[in-house]
């Protein structure tokens, strides 16, 4: 009988992900759930109606680059996520 490895509690989620950036998460199978089925818009495309091309010198565009890489997202959605908070901010665009 193979003894199942439990996963360690951490202090931070950098330790988390270090923890997990060398282990197998197939090593763990008890800590897993199950997760629900997702179901996703054939067309997200849609709810942008309207394209707006932007010119932004090389630090601004080296910027965005950076908190789309921290975030894991994209570029224009970078882009489209800091221009909305600023508007936000200046109370121009209401939250959704």
């Amino acid at each position: 009988m193979s003894k199942t490895k439990s996963v360690p509690k951490f202090k931070s989620i950098q330790e988390e992900a270090r923890f997990w950036d060398t282990h197998s998460t197939e090593d763990f199978p008890d800590y897993w759930e199950e997760a629900p089925d997702i179901k996703f818009s054939k067309n997200l495309k849609s709810i942008y109606k309207q394209v707006v091309p932007i010119r932004l010198d090389t630090q601004t565009t080296n910027a965005v680059k950076k908190v789309a890489e921290i975030k894991g997202i994209g570029l224009s959605t970078a882009a489209r996520m800091l221009l909305r908070e600023r508007l936000h901010e200046m109370e121009m665009l209401p939250y959704a």
